[in-house]
């Protein structure tokens, strides 16, 4: 089952079942909407999955820096932040990024859910399949809780995939 994610607020994408990467549906209507609302906390994600990862570096580091330290919104332009970092693999980055915001988040179970998914993918790109699959089963356990069926669906992908790696 192929999950569709945005398209309403935000252009429409889909993750990738080998690779756990969004793939965006258009790339023109994204380039458009980032440049008609490059303030928007998602420019950063749509940059990266644009393959801009320099200018979704600084845009991330822009969105991180207008948001006061340790509140929700700050840890949430970290994760997006540190998803950039992960795409440009410098995977310490990303993992610091990912450290503190779930730190911030430890009591919403939602977001921390969203940091561990973005983690597994992190350690699965870098090949340390059981702790990413660590990762994407708290995520998994945290989704269900939550209830969003397309977020349950996306963290079983990954979950799925990365137990392809594992040792039998």
């Amino acid at each position: 089952m192929t999950v569709v994610f945005g398209g309403a607020a935000f252009p429409a994408y889909v993750i990738d079942s080998e690779t756990l990467r969004e793939e965006l549906l258009d790339e023109e209507e994204t380039r458009e909407w980032v440049e008609e609302t490059p303030e928007d906390p998602h420019a950063v994600a749509l940059l990266r999955m644009l393959g801009e990862l320099d200018a979704a570096l600084v845009t991330g580091q822009d969105r991180l820096h207008e948001r006061e330290p340790g509140t929700p919104a700050w840890a949430t332009a970290a994760v997006r932040l540190a998803h950039v970092h992960h795409w440009r693999a410098e995977f310490v980055d990303a993992h610091e990024l990912l450290d503190a915001a779930e730190e911030v988040l430890a009591d919403d179970e939602a977001r921390t859910a969203l940091v561990h998914q973005h983690r597994a993918k992190a350690l699965f790109d870098e090949g340390r399949y059981a702790e990413a699959h660590a990762a994407a089963a708290r995520a998994l356990e945290l989704r269900e809780r939550t209830g969003d069926a397309g977020l349950v669906a996306s963290t079983r992908q990954a979950l799925d995939r990365i137990a392809r790696e594992l040792p039998a």
